[in-house]
């Protein structure tokens, strides 16, 4: 299928882009000395974050602010959602989100700093426009909504913010999803938030201009189709994917057909043009921004849809995925022996790698101990103790020192 722009009326962009990665063994320590040593300007905070030391944030070509980075985890930390000392989160920050190819630029800075990336921390994914594709006001539509006349397909779960006017009630925002929910989704109005925060944010009118929301971006104002001048209230759609995120998987037309299909990663190049962008957020909203037309006594599924916007007719819906949950607590042994292999990956001394392979090799045999009979457990060691000579230089084949080891075993002679 040929890639589809977004129009351009379509003002989609992201608002929060977080990233979790280790610092490479080659570049480790990525401190705020070693960017400044790569030519970048950075601004260092006196003090860090309660999950790291160190915060500063690097600044662009032109001297503003571009990516938050938070560094080296604080004592106790390392027993915290399994960091190492290379563990590291980078953001961009808000302003930098609205930049064109901001993902690529974002990705292309973490390939050239030799990052391993573990995962997206957080992205929000977000629209802002005057009306829906329907035609519907958003303000209108949102107060029929809490009415009851619709109702809204998955996230059972509401919150809503407003003002009593006394003569009416304003409807300001709304969400769906718990705090820890994979996915939330919020609709709020935008004109207004943008009047109420004490940082002036003039990037956003400048791309809402960009997309033809405003036809005047500094007194954001607009010329309908009989020449008046008015301000135009926009409103925004935003959808926040959390950590749990992990791929993407779940196939579905228009039509309600389901088909599963090869699971595409949660990765930075999901959402790194403009068009990618806009299918994502067409992905999630076909899932989770989805209304019906209520009535009382009849099965949700069996209602009319309320239908807000005008998907591509054969378009196929990517639905997205969590990490698998843990079948079980993980004993003390099982936890050290993980984060004991993601320590010796990224450690660039050959000594601390050795003496990790010692530690992980201790654990398995003790493992083995205890849950195998003792001619298993002899048969096991008794290769291990085989490779480990063999590598030593020990010229016997391995069945000769294996047969020795297992004698010396049997007798306890070594354990």
């Amino acid at each position: 299928m040929p890639k589809e722009k977004a129009p351009n009326n379509r003002c989609v962009n992201i608002d929060w882009l977080e990233v979790y990665c280790l610092e490479s063994g080659n570049r480790y320590p990525c401190d705020a000395d070693y960017f400044r040593r790569c030519g970048y300007f950075v601004r260092e905070r006196e003090y860090g974050t309660r999950q790291y030391n160190q915060m500063f944030t690097i600044e662009d070509e032109n001297g503003l602010p571009w990516i938050e980075v938070r560094r080296d985890p604080a004592a106790g930390q390392s027993t915290f959602a399994g960091f190492v000392p290379e563990s590291c989160h980078l953001r961009l920050t808000n302003r930098a989100c609205y930049e064109d190819n901001a993902v690529a630029k974002f990705r292309d800075f973490l390939l050239k700093h030799d990052y391993i990336f573990k995962r997206i921390f957080r992205i929000d994914i977000c629209h802002d426009f005057e009306f829906f594709d329907s035609g519907d006001r958003p303000e209108k539509f949102l107060r029929r909504y809490i009415e009851g006349r619709y109702a809204k397909i998955n996230q059972c779960r509401v919150s809503a913010f407003g003002e009593d006017m006394w003569t009416k009630f304003d409807w300001e925002s709304i969400s769906w999803g718990a705090r820890t929910s994979m996915v939330s989704t919020k609709m709020y109005n935008k004109t207004l938030e943008l009047k109420t925060v004490s940082r002036e944010k003039t990037y956003i009118p400048y791309c809402w201009w960009l997309h033809g929301l405003l036809d005047n971006p500094v007194s954001r104002t607009k010329v309908n189709s009989k020449g008046i001048v008015y301000e135009p209230t926009i409103w925004r759609v935003e959808f926040s994917l959390k950590s749990s995120a992990d791929n993407w998987i779940v196939i579905e037309d228009q039509s309600g057909k389901h088909e599963k299909k090869k699971a595409v990663p949660h990765r930075l190049e999901m959402f790194d043009a403009k068009d990618k962008l806009w299918r994502r957020f067409e992905d999630l909203a076909f899932h989770y921004f989805r209304f019906k037309k209520y009535e009382a006594g009849k099965r949700k599924d069996r209602l009319p849809d309320k239908v807000l916007y005008h998907f591509n007719q054969g378009r196929e819906f990517l639905q997205v995925g969590a990490l698998p949950a843990p079948m079980k607590t993980e004993r003390d042994d099982d936890l050290m022996r993980r984060r004991l292999v993601m320590y010796r990956e990224t450690h660039p001394n050959p000594d601390v790698r050795k003496a990790c392979d010692e530690i992980i090799k201790y654990i398995d045999l003790q493992t083995a101990r205890t849950i195998a009979p003792k001619n298993l457990y002899i048969e096991a060691r008794a290769m291990q103790e085989a490779i480990a000579k063999r590598l030593n230089g020990d010229p016997r084949s391995g069945l000769e020192i294996m047969e020795e080891v297992k004698k010396l075993l049997a007798d306890d002679l070594i354990f």
